[in-house]
């Protein structure tokens, strides 16, 4: 039953962020919406935040499991383009910041694995926390500037970087300089 609750709060919670910003959410809103009491919030979540930072593992958490996670986390992202607008909009930025680079350097680690995995642990290490800053970085500046380019045509322009990743995870696996 806890799983259940706590389950329903988080599709609460990315319910209300599809219409409003986080820092119009309240505890209030959020039970009202749900149908439980605040003593059950309180019971599950500390606070707000908290609820979020456990939305975002739960949603990222998904697109780790198989095939392409890098592209997975990229596209619930952009699909879901206004919750994390909203989410990036409010106080809680560095808190979605720092679970989306997590998120995006787990799936990056795991893609540049499969494609090589005879990379050395500081090659991967290297590689992963590159490409990190700049895929995080692009995918940043498209939610800054309001999510306005179609999620589609995005990703086609992220994905125009793995010809690029295919030549350092080529170059780091020779023993080359990535």
């Amino acid at each position: 039953m806890a799983s259940f609750t706590r389950r329903a709060l988080q599709q609460t919670l990315l319910t209300l962020l599809e219409t409003m910003s986080l820092d119009k959410i309240t505890v209030k809103g959020i039970v009202d919406t749900c149908g439980i009491s605040r003593n059950t919030f309180y019971y599950h979540y500390e606070d707000i935040p908290s609820l979020l930072a456990d939305t975002l593992e739960t949603e990222f958490a998904k697109t780790a499991q198989s095939g392409d996670p890098l592209s997975r986390l990229l596209t619930l992202v952009a699909e879901h383009r206004r919750v994390f607008a909203h989410i990036d909009g409010s106080q809680s930025r560095e808190l979605f910041r720092k679970r989306l680079r997590q998120a995006m350097e787990a799936s990056l680690r795991e893609e540049l694995a499969q494609r090589s995995p005879s990379l050395s642990p500081a090659a991967l290490d290297t590689l992963a926390i590159f490409f990190t800053g700049g895929y995080g970085a692009l995918f940043i500046r498209w939610l800054e500037q309001g999510a306005q380019e179609p999620p589609a045509e995005f990703l086609t322009r992220l994905n125009a970087v793995l010809p690029l990743v295919d030549e350092a995870v080529r170059r780091a696996s020779l023993g080359k300089q990535p």
